[in-house]
C-alpha cells in the first residue's frame, strides 16, 4: 500500500523542478508551516465503497499545503460547488503531469480568491 508521504515525494519530483515556484495547487507557498499534504480527489471513503482500494495515487491526488488542505475542507462545508471546481481543477493539473502552466495558475488564483472570500464570510457567521 502506498502511503501519502511516498506519493507526495513522487508528485514533488514530477511537478516541481528546481526552477519552479514552490506553490501548492491552491496557489499558496509551501513552507515549513504550510508543509505538503496529500488530498484525495475522490475521497478514500468513496473509493472504499466502490471497492477501488484507498491507496494513495498520483492520479487521485492533489499536492496541497496543510493550511490549504484545511481551507479546502472548510470550503467543502460552505460551498460544495466551489469544492467540486477545485477537485476538477486538480484532475486537470494531474492530466498534464507537469508544473501548471500560466492558464492553469490563473484558474487556481481566481478560485483561491473566491475560496478566501467564502471562508471569510462564513467565519463572520460563526
Amino acid at each position: 500500500m502506498k502511503n501519502n508521504g511516498e506519493v507526495l515525494k513522487k508528485m514533488k519530483n514530477i511537478y516541481y523542478s528546481k526552477d519552479k515556484e514552490y506553490l501548492d495547487w491552491m496557489g499558496f507557498r509551501i513552507t515549513d508551516i504550510n508543509y505538503p499534504s496529500y488530498h484525495h480527489i475522490v475521497k478514500a471513503e468513496e473509493l472504499k465503497k466502490e471497492n477501488l482500494g484507498i491507496e494513495a495515487s498520483i492520479s487521485n491526488g492533489a499536492y496541497l499545503g496543510k493550511k490549504s488542505h484545511e481551507l479546502l475542507h472548510r470550503i467543502e462545508q460552505y460551498d460544495k460547488d466551489t469544492y467540486i471546481l477545485w477537485n476538477k481543477l486538480f484532475l486537470i493539473i494531474n492530466h498534464f503531469n507537469e508544473y501548471p502552466n500560466d492558464s492553469l495558475w490563473a484558474m487556481v488564483f481566481e478560485l483561491q480568491e473566491k475560496s478566501l472570500m467564502i471562508d471569510k464570510a462564513n467565519k463572520k457567521t460563526m
